[in-house]
């Protein structure tokens, strides 16, 4: 849902740090399947002509992008489940590592990029600390569980619902490429054709992700399926009440009221909307603060029907 954002300079950093910290443990296990039969086709894939792993190939496993991993998948396919043993110890020593809360510190994920819902903070030291989802799942693609774009910072909640989820056979939000942005909107209806609920007196609506863009409907679609976002988002009524009351009450008019009011506060109207609703409206921030996609959604369904 929303996008997970990386500067060039600390992006630099990562790629070299994440493959610093896994381009041995990768090569061990690879080198340990050699002559395996079940992983034939890992080994025509890593291996070259004269039997050496393909260092080129490596680095596109540990830090190659969306594009890289899905390429990597056609060569190899599915590692049996039974027979992944071998890639296990791969995750499990990567999360013991000092490198992996580096990392989370690094990607500063402060908000589950799936739901927009839960906070994500990362203290390492306190061992507190956000899940890590496979996108490409680590039970399918083994081979995966420590590539860099393949780890997705979420919550909880997220992690277990999208679990196995195949999501290279599905079309499926991916957070280092996709968002919601303006094309997918949360957006208030009516029940019983009660309009009371426009100036936030009653509960009488429900709360639908509405798809603009074709190209995004079927992403739209299984998001709603395997995580439960519209069904989750129904049970902030409350919170929608409080955006729809705000809306009505501070029109354009008194938040520039207070914008002159008080100049030390607020330097924009921005920063008057941003406190008067507890969120961010701005996209560029809608991942830091919980809630903020429909904040702003529900927000701007109203505003033009506030008071004058």
């Amino acid at each position: 849902m929303i996008k997970i954002e990386i500067d060039d300079d600390i992006r630099e950093l990562i790629l070299t740090e994440h493959f610093k910290d896994n381009e041995k443990s990768i090569k061990s296990v690879i080198e340990e399947v050699k002559g395996i039969s079940i992983y034939k086709n890992l080994q025509d894939y890593f291996f070259d002509e004269s039997g050496n792993i393909d260092d080129k190939k490596i680095r596109k496993l540990i830090i190659g992008n969306k594009s890289d991993l899905i390429e990597i998948i056609k060569a190899i396919g599915e590692i049996p489940l039974e027979k992944k043993k071998r890639f296990d110890k791969l995750y499990t020593n990567f999360t013991n590592r000092i490198w992996s809360k580096s990392l989370l510190e690094k990607l500063d994920v402060r908000i589950c990029p799936y739901c927009n819902r839960q906070y994500t903070f990362t203290l390492a030291n306190e061992g507190i600390r956000p899940q890590f989802d496979h996108f490409f799942p680590k039970s399918r693609f083994s081979y995966l569980s420590v590539s860099l774009y393949n780890l997705i910072p979420s919550c909880s909640i997220c992690n277990s619902k999208k679990h196995d989820l195949n999501t290279y056979e599905y079309d499926f939000y991916y957070p280092y490429e996709d968002e919601f942005g303006n094309d997918v909107v949360f957006q208030t209806s009516p029940i019983n054709n009660d309009f009371l609920y426009w100036t936030g007196a009653s509960n009488s609506f429900d709360i639908g992700v509405i798809c603009k863009d074709e190209k995004q409907k079927c992403k739209v679609k299984n998001i709603n399926q395997y995580l439960k976002i519209e069904l989750l988002y129904r049970e902030h009524k409350d919170y929608v009440r409080n955006i729809i009351r705000n809306a009505v009450v501070y029109n354009d008019s008194r938040i520039d009221e207070l914008l002159e009011q008080f100049p030390d506060l607020f330097h924009s109207k921005s920063d008057v909307i941003n406190s008067i609703f507890m969120s961010n409206i701005d996209k560029v921030s809608w991942d830091k603060r919980p809630l903020s996609k429909l904040t702003h959604d529900i927000y701007e369904e109203f505003k033009l029907f506030s008071i004058k």
